[in-house]
């Protein structure tokens, strides 16, 4: 059973980090401007000391640190950042770049080897598939002792028993051994007690992957819930849609180092060109926030020198408005620049809500369209859709491929949120984001048949 004790940081000799604040940004005045924090780290590290055979160990503890005998792994370094109550804060990464010894240091599992965390009230960790259950203790037992762990008194555990046993719906096996569980019933029982315990932060690494989708749907929604009231959550995942739909913010960790912190959409971007290790080596460029004019201003791009997205403009019939209405035709048009050695081009838009839930996602291949850079590497190309969307804000993402290799894409250049757009009422009247030109007709009565 892993330990949950507490760690009680030194007072901290400088100002905080606010979220804003880019990864590598130094602390300043203006963290002082916020105070509804509940986490905050100041150049957090953690090493573990690696020895090449077992008496090298014995040698470390003898030597009264007059010798080294090991090689130092930092799993983390230099890590700032803070978190805000009610955020749902998305920590996103490779196998191996620290985020489940972050998340165990947050939780008070770990300490840090370096630099320092704050954190303000109860923490409730759902980490490891199991960890913190005796394996010999029935479900109902393990429900009092790590209520017990996270603080909450008997009484009210005594109150709220019969609901933790009801979401997590493991019928009679609540009162079995949970070593005879499985894997399912383990996170369905894991997250029941997490979740109800009044916890004021909420740590979730990859529990929600084990789930059946009945299941992940119920925990979305028993989240979501959880945030409305103010809860903060910290959700580890390396399904980009769930941080893109679920998280205000996320933390892209490389390495054991802070390589982004700010909007979803761009930290994921940064995830996936790590992931496609040919993108990897293309990737030329960090973050640009770019004044490039004609509807580009200010916007986050990535990609390599190859591609250039010059323009990105939208309308209806023949005016170019950001303001339309709902069952409106749209038309989007992208105009992109191309190394001459290109051949094969591939524009890709996205159209998502204030979420980041994508909508709708459409290719020049899709409408069967070859687009081959004529002249200087110039290509324009229209998109055209019916906006069925609910009243609303909602973004446009443009995405330039080099698809001169049919085998696969190569991002060029993607312009994040490149339009910013209104969605007024239509003359329908529907519920939900999308109308599906639903209609109810009244049928014979059963009776009168």
């Amino acid at each position: 059973m892993h330990s949950k004790a507490q760690i009680q940081p030194a007072p901290i000799p400088s100002p905080w980090l606010t979220p804003e604040q880019p990864a590598d940004a130094p602390a300043g005045p203006a963290a002082h401007a916020h105070h509804d924090w509940v986490l905050q780290a100041e150049n957090l590290g953690k090493m573990y000391q690696l020895f090449d055979k077992p008496t090298d160990r014995l040698k470390q503890a003898l030597s009264l640190g007059s010798r080294t005998y090991y090689r130092e792994f930092w799993a983390l370094r230099n890590l700032n950042f803070g978190v805000r109550k009610g955020e749902v804060l998305g920590i996103i990464g490779r196998n191996g770049s620290g985020k489940s010894t972050l998340l165990q240091i947050l939780a008070g599992i770990l300490r840090p080897s370096t630099g320092l965390f704050r954190r303000r009230g109860r923490v409730a960790a759902l980490l490891e598939l199991g960890s913190g259950f005796n394996p010999d203790f029935t479900g109902r037992e393990n429900i009092y002792m790590n209520g017990a762990i996270l603080g909450l008194p008997r009484r009210q555990l005594e109150e709220r028993i019969s609901s933790i046993i009801e979401f997590a719906d493991i019928g009679p096996f609540i009162d079995q051994p949970v070593k005879t569980y499985s894997s399912g019933m383990f996170v369905r029982l894991a997250f029941s007690i997490a979740t109800n315990v009044d916890a004021d932060i909420l740590v979730v690494d990859e529990a929600l992957a084990v789930g059946d989708a009945a299941f992940q749907f119920k925990c979305m929604h028993h989240v979501e819930k959880m945030v409305s009231s103010g809860t903060t959550i910290l959700l580890v995942s390396h399904d980009v849609n769930m941080i893109r739909s679920y998280c205000t913010r996320a933390l892209y960790l490389q390495g054991g180092e802070l390589k982004f912190q700010g909007d979803c959409e761009t930290a994921t971007e940064m995830y996936m060109m790590e992931v496609k290790d040919v993108q990897a080596r293309q990737f030329e460029h960090s973050v640009q926030q770019k004044d490039g004019g004609n509807g580009l201003d200010r916007v986050t791009r990535f990609g390599t020198t190859r591609g250039h997205i010059r323009r990105v403009t939208m309308g209806s019939g023949s005016q170019s408005r950001m303001v339309v209405r709902g069952g409106e035709r749209v038309w989007f048009r992208v105009e992109a620049d191309v190394d001459a050695s290109i051949r094969e081009v591939s524009i890709n838009i996205q159209l998502r809500n204030t979420r980041g839930q994508v909508l709708f996602a459409q290719n020049n291949g899709h409408s069967k369209l070859k687009l081959c850079p004529a002249g200087r590497g110039k290509v324009a190309v229209e998109f055209e859709i019916d906006c069925l969307l609910q009243e609303g804000h909602y973004s446009l993402t443009v995405r330039l491929d080099d698809a001169s290799d049919p085998l696969a894409d190569l991002l060029l250049e993607k312009a994040v949120s490149v339009l910013v757009f209104e969605v007024a009422r239509s003359d329908r009247l529907f519920n939900g984001i999308i109308d599906l030109h639903g209609l109810c007709r009244e049928l014979p009565s059963p009776g009168n048949a």
